[in-house]
This record gives C-alpha cells, sequence and structure tokens, in this order.
C-alpha cells in the first residue's frame, strides 16, 4: 500500500485525517486517489453521477462516433454491466 501524507479531499489536508481510503475512479481506474472516509463517501456519489451521465449521454450511437478509444472501451465495458 502506498503511503499517503492525508486526504485529497478539499481541506482535509490541515486537519490531517488518518484512516485513508483507496479511491479508483471509474474513467481512470489506474489512478488511485487517497481519502478519508467523508470525502470517500462525496468522491465516491459524485463519480457515480459522472458515470450514470456518460452513459446516458453516449446511449445514442450517433454520438459515440466521435469517442477516443479509450473512452468507447469505457462505454463499452460499462453498459453491458
Amino acid at each position: 500500500m502506498e503511503y499517503q501524507e492525508g486526504c485529497e479531499g478539499i481541506a482535509c489536508k490541515g486537519r490531517g485525517a488518518h484512516k485513508l481510503l483507496p479511491f479508483k475512479p471509474w474513467d481512470n481506474p489506474e489512478k488511485i486517489h487517497w481519502y478519508c472516509e467523508d470525502h470517500y463517501k462525496q468522491a465516491k456519489s459524485y463519480d457515480e453521477k459522472e458515470k450514470k451521465t456518460f452513459l446516458e449521454y453516449y446511449a445514442n450511437p450517433g454520438r459515440r462516433e466521435w469517442l477516443p478509444e479509450k473512452s468507447l472501451n469505457l462505454y463499452n465495458q460499462y453498459a453491458k454491466k
């Protein structure tokens, strides 16, 4: 596990949250962010809304024509679930 100095949440670094949770965004699962419990919940909620909006918007096949390969692969991966 990679050592993190503090939560990546806004204004959290100053208060020094110690128990950090790893978070992988749906659109960039290679990158791990570290959040305290409160900010983890916020990040997860925002991430789910963002993914839902992306899937709804690109449900139209005409819009998917312009997606870069990585984004198209993500769409195909998550639209099947």
